[in-house]
């Protein structure tokens, strides 16, 4: 719950413009709100929001702000600058991938023209979806300090969660580009990016049982024999993971030992507890007790795929 939490304060922490009493109502509601989903913001909860702030108002409550253009601004060009800042981030990210790919399968140049054009409508689909929340949003301020105001929050926080997953996957196996690419190969190439598709798979989930087995050294005292039968029974059975949304503005050191400690739970027990000693074991077992415990949250955000 530790990484969950350090995850949402980076990325969703609301922005106060003024608090004059302690923010107790604004926790209570970040820790409800729903991962995903909700309805679109309709123009009658503006009398709502008006008229709860201003009964707020009568009683005395100070009103606990949120300016939403704000919010906007940081959750969905993190680390990106702006939205053009971004729209090139994302575009030059696609156009590497597509220089990869005609690198190892030589490309002809409508093959190559077809993969630009995919990359760009990718990324113009994403700038497209988020235009569109901040349309809808532009110029809002909400009072926490309300029912109304609450219920906002959580309607507008469901549509961020949901567009910053469409951001964390832009160019991922769901995208146009991909659908592309696995429909102009022929069979040579098709071969080829298959095998480098594979290697890259491999590579990514490296990184995911070393950022946990750094943290069984640590907590269990592994000997070398001990560490690398561990490891070599991690790379042995990979789980099929979202590598991008792991490690998503720099949270995969928080996500990454989940992961793996998830991949803990597959594998053979009788074999994993013959390599330790009594206390390794117990101390182990707690690993792969947390790994079970997060697994419906890390198949949820789609970072496990299996």
């Amino acid at each position: 719950m530790t990484a969950m939490a350090s995850v949402w304060n980076n990325s969703m922490r609301p922005r106060t413009a003024s608090a004059a009493k302690p923010c107790t109502i604004v926790v209570l509601a970040v820790l409800v709100m729903p991962p995903f989903g909700g309805p679109f913001l309709r123009g009658e909860d503006d009398t709502v929001v008006d008229a709860a702030a201003k009964n707020a108002g009568r009683a005395g409550a100070a009103p606990q702000l949120i300016v939403l253009d704000q919010q906007m601004d940081g959750m969905f060009f993190q680390g990106l600058g702006n939205a053009e800042q971004a729209r090139q981030h994302w575009l030059g990210k696609l156009t590497l991938e597509v220089s990869a790919l005609d690198g190892i399968c030589r490309l002809s140049a409508a093959q190559r023209a077809k993969c630009e054009t995919a990359a760009r409508l990718d990324v113009a689909r994403v700038m497209d979806d988020i235009e569109a929340v901040r349309r809808r949003y532009a110029g809002r301020t909400i009072d926490m300090q309300n029912p109304a105001g609450q219920a906002e929050w959580q309607r507008f926080s469901a549509e961020g969660q949901a567009l910053l997953a469409k951001r964390q996957d832009v160019g991922g196996e769901m995208g146009l580009l991909a659908r592309v690419i696995a429909g102009i190969l022929d069979e040579t190439q098709r071969s080829a990016w298959q095998r480098e598709s594979a290697s890259r798979e491999r590579s990514r989930w490296q990184s995911v049982v070393d950022a946990g087995m750094l943290q069984l050294d640590l907590a269990l005292g592994l000997t070398s024999a001990q560490h690398d039968a561990i490891r070599g029974m991690l790379m042995d059975k990979p789980l099929r993971i979202n590598h991008a949304k792991i490690w998503a503005q720099g949270n995969g050191s928080h996500f990454a030992p989940f992961v793996c400690r998830y991949g803990l739970t597959r594998l053979d027990q009788a074999k994993l507890k013959a390599l330790l000693n009594e206390r390794q074991w117990k101390t182990l077992g707690q690993f792969i007790d947390q790994g079970r415990g997060m697994a419906t949250h890390l198949k949820q955000q789609k970072m496990i795929l299996d």
